[in-house]
């Protein structure tokens, strides 16, 4: 976990994430946990997510979703 975090930049779940993660349920049907990782991503201007969880290639409201494991 150390190494991760020397790593990488952690951001902190804020209210405005989680009321953004509603919104992404709402409009985009998206699972609470699967929304919150949208959100943060979508306030943060992280343009980017590396996930197995979304579909691979997509894009929504300007953060793509890359499956870092399909060839």
């Amino acid at each position: 976990m150390r190494n991760y975090l020397a790593a990488c930049h952690v951001v902190d779940i804020t209210r405005l994430i989680s009321l953004e993660a509603i919104r992404g349920v709402e409009t985009h049907h998206f699972g609470f946990w699967d929304a919150q990782i949208w959100a943060t991503a979508r306030l943060n201007q992280i343009e980017e997510v590396y996930t197995e969880d979304f579909a691979s290639g997509a894009t929504v409201e300007g953060v793509r979703f890359t499956n870092p494991f399909i060839d």
